[in-house]
């Protein structure tokens, strides 16, 4: 009996310890990842930015000067969402000349076809046809070699120096057509905050209306990290806009993309990515997904203070009595975004928005700031308010006044102003009090 109570024990024991064992695994593979971003493969550059926070996660080859892919296509999307924005219900003749020196992937517009703005911006951002960006380009600047003009120019406007444009949509041009990956970077974020181009390039699909010379459309987005419907394997769910595409072996794979996650949006960028012999598989989206999953998995937000916590006490002046310490908290949740596991060394500033504080204040009326640091690096802040209404003492406040005053430059200049005028004012004054005794005697 006793031997069957031991084992049915040690049996509990062997099935409690499997129990721990698993949980522990389950929590530890469930942790973030490795701080130190991974290597990118397959490609000739590389960047991931936190937009967000304004910090640049990996850099890897930013001044190589590079063929600009479809990576042109950014930029070409962007002004064209910038100058037509008002205009996308119009219709557009297509012309012969709109369409000298579109080649490669085509809408298949035809010459004398009346199609709206916003079918053709679908068509040349969405869809990636090249035909639709030509067409855009002309609608735009006349032609597409005025176009490029416009392309030029913004490129120098956002600092992108390297960069420099022959056509619309990156056919490769010697090194005619080039850029780097910082170049891209700024491009790629000037590009993010245009609404319409970002709705637009995280588009799944588009219908387009029949127009005079074509039935109805279906465009669908050719960027695999947005749309799955050509293939599953590059597909991620937090990727929004912007582009991807090859302009052959001179150029690679060019991907551009936004990802959002919880407290943070990431630019992905790949320049000169590459493919396999056979073009089954695209190793440039595998580096894509690699270094967005780990952005994702790696960074989280940190509430460092909630929502009314108290931080520390505040020296108010002119209150009841005479001077007090009040506590002031958060008035809303502080957060910071950092590795999960890098046991960050975090400290904190208070600064206040006066030099001195003085009665009256209200409960949550800010007085300053708090700020957050990780090894002296600024990661966030918050406003700082009393916990409690502070109420003026009336005597106190009238000689804090007075006492301002005769610190006051007023006071000052008053003082220097009487300290001139009264030996003047004494010297008018005995002059002629000596002039009268001298007429009298006369």
């Amino acid at each position: 009996m006793k031997t069957g109570r031991l084992k049915i024990r040690l049996l509990c024991l062997i099935i409690l310890t499997l129990i721990l064992a698993s949980s522990l695994l389950f929590f530890s593979s469930g942790a973030a990842g490795d701080p130190t971003p991974p290597t990118p493969e397959s490609c000739r550059a590389a960047c991931l930015y936190d937009k967000t926070h304004n910090k640049m996660l990996l850099m890897e080859n930013a001044d190589e000067l590079l063929n600009t892919s479809t990576s042109a296509k950014v930029m070409t999307g962007y002004i064209a969402c910038e100058m037509l924005a008002d205009r996308l219900e119009e219709k557009v003749t297509v012309t012969e000349q709109m369409l000298q020196g579109a080649s490669g992937y085509s809408m298949r517009l035809k010459v004398g076809e009346e199609i709206k703005i916003i079918d053709l911006l679908y068509g040349a951002i969405c869809g990636s046809y090249n035909d639709a960006g030509y067409v855009l380009a002309s609608v735009c600047a006349e032609s597409s070699l005025k176009f490029v003009e416009l392309m030029n120019d913004r490129a120098k406007s956002l600092g992108a120096l390297s960069t420099s444009y022959t056509n619309p949509l990156g056919y490769p041009d010697n090194d005619a057509m080039k850029t780097t990956v910082s170049d891209t970077l700024k491009i790629a974020l000037e590009a993010s905050d245009n609404e319409l181009y970002m709705t637009i390039s995280s588009a799944k699909r588009h219908e387009v209306s029949a127009t005079n010379l074509s039935p109805e459309r279906t465009i669908y987005n050719r960027n695999y990290l947005i749309s799955s419907r050509t293939t599953q394997a590059y597909y991620n769910s937090v990727c929004q806009g912007m582009n991807a595409g090859i302009s052959g072996e001179a150029g690679g794979w060019s991907i551009i993309t936004l990802a959002r996650d919880d407290g943070a949006d990431y630019i992905c960028i790949i320049l000169g990515g590459a493919e396999s012999e056979d073009g089954s598989e695209i190793f440039a989206y595998d580096t894509a997904n690699k270094l967005i999953d780990w952005a994702c998995d790696t960074y989280d937000l940190y509430k460092v203070y909630s929502k009314g916590q108290v931080i520390g006490k505040a020296d108010v002046s002119m209150t009841a009595l005479g001077s007090e310490k009040i506590d002031f908290a958060a008035t809303d949740d502080v957060e910071i975004y950092i590795p999960v596991r890098s046991n960050p060394d975090i400290s904190y500033k208070i600064l206040y928005d006066s030099d001195r504080l003085v009665a009256p204040i209200k409960t949550g009326e800010r007085i300053g700031v708090v700020r957050i640091f990780s090894d002296g690096e600024l990661l966030g802040e918050g406003e700082i308010a009393l916990t409690r209404d502070c109420e003026a003492n009336g005597f106190i406040k009238i000689i804090g006044a007075i006492g301002d005053y005769t610190k006051s430059r007023a006071f000052i200049a008053a003082i220097i102003c009487f300290v001139i005028l009264l030996p003047i004012t004494l010297f008018v004054k005995s002059r002629g009090v000596g002039l009268r005794k001298k007429y009298r005697r006369y």
